[in-house]
């Protein structure tokens, strides 16, 4: 019960170190014979959850030391070390993907030695998996998806508590959108395309929600490709269109449209790639001024769509302008966004802007965050 309330209050300093101690003295008596004081899985497991909730840099440090301790004094099951690799995820840093994978495939040794209770449930694969999607090593992506590759066989043989649903796909989508690898794009879009192929085929958790479209948006924006706004359009086509059949998780958010703005600015094509680049990217603005979902990024990604993908003139003059009174009268204008405008025109900035920025009002920028203000 004392190991429980520590590792409930985990988040207040000092009570993963109570609950550590309480276990301490469990162990001690224990091992001078009280056996009603022997811990148990469970004990072991409300520690752990209580390092893992602490945020103490030493953290998976001391889990892995009670794990030890576990696997010396009792056996553990599934649940206690689904408590360990979450500890690892949520302290671990970069560079800790091969200590999860490392414990995912001890349990999967355990199941085919006949230890079904330890064996990876698919809330670990979860884990191990969120655990690639925040790590940036290389190959990390490549070995996510070989871990789903093997829970997708593994199901095909009869193991139903493996079965791949949502979050294991968008967690390795996620991986190969921040990997920096050439084919990024081309890994998530396919991972994409198997989910929604395995939800017509008959896995309903399989049906890919509004992140995982958003990751291989994300991925899209990172590439040194060219052609970014016509895949980007592709992908948003597809959203609507899962809205549209009644799947609102699916539906294209603040996230996606902000993502494509800026995936457009950096769209660096021919002639009819900038064209369709600046009229996505002026498409996505409109929703998100008809959704009042607007931040400073927003109006600064869309002048930088405008500095790249429109000519000097009238138009460019007249639309900088349209969105710098928007600005202005949403409270968006910080320094970044100011100087934005200044490039996309300087006409108009000087015109309306005869000062400089030295007599602006404090509303043009009471929404921006406080080092973007002016």
């Amino acid at each position: 019960i004392c190991i429980d309330a520590c590792a409930r209050r985990a988040f207040h300093r000092g009570n993963s170190k109570k609950a550590e101690h309480f276990l301490e003295e469990m162990i001690s008596l224990s091992e001078k014979g009280n056996l009603h004081c022997s811990p148990k899985n469970h004990s072991f497991s409300s520690v752990i959850n209580a390092l893992a909730k602490s945020g103490d840099s030493d953290a998976v440090e001391r889990a892995e030391k009670i794990m030890e301790k576990a696997e010396e004094m009792i056996s553990p099951n599934s649940i206690l070390y689904n408590s360990y690799l979450d500890c690892i995820v949520k302290n671990g840093g970069n560079g800790q993907t091969h200590k999860a994978e490392s414990v995912l495939r001890k349990m999967i040794s355990m199941r085919q030695s006949g230890r079904h209770d330890a064996q990876p449930t698919a809330f670990t694969y979860s884990i191990v998996l969120s655990c690639f999607a925040r790590d940036k090593e290389k190959g990390a992506a490549e070995r996510a998806e070989k871990i789903l590759f093997e829970m997708e066989r593994l199901h095909e043989l009869g193991c139903s508590e493996v079965a791949t649903d949502t979050r294991h796909y968008s967690s390795v989508i996620t991986a190969w959108a921040k990997s920096g690898s050439p084919d990024a794009v081309q890994r998530s879009m396919a991972l994409l395309d198997r989910m929604e192929q395995n939800y017509r085929n008959g896995n309903l958790h399989a049906k890919p929600n509004s992140y995982c479209y958003n990751s291989c948006i994300h991925a899209i924006a990172k590439s040194p490709n060219a052609g970014k706004a016509k895949r980007c359009q592709e992908i948003l086509n597809r959203m609507i269109a899962a809205r549209d059949l009644g799947f609102h998780d699916a539906a294209p958010s603040q996230v996606t449209h902000s993502t494509i703005i800026n995936a457009c600015a950096f769209d660096y094509g021919g002639d009819d790639d900038r064209k369709l680049a600046f009229g996505l990217a002026k498409s996505c603005f409109q929703a998100l001024l008809e959704s009042n979902e607007l931040t400073d990024s927003s109006f600064l990604n869309f002048f930088h769509n405008i500095v790249r993908h429109l000519k000097h003139g009238a138009v460019r003059d007249q639309l900088s302008e349209a969105v710098f009174h928007e600005g202005c009268k949403r409270g968006f204008i910080g320094k970044r966004v100011l100087k934005s405008f200044q490039k996309a025109s300087p006409e108009a900035y000087a015109r309306l802007l005869p000062s400089g920025e030295n007599f602006i009002p404090k509303e043009w920028s009471q929404n921006v965050s406080a080092r973007e203000k002016l």
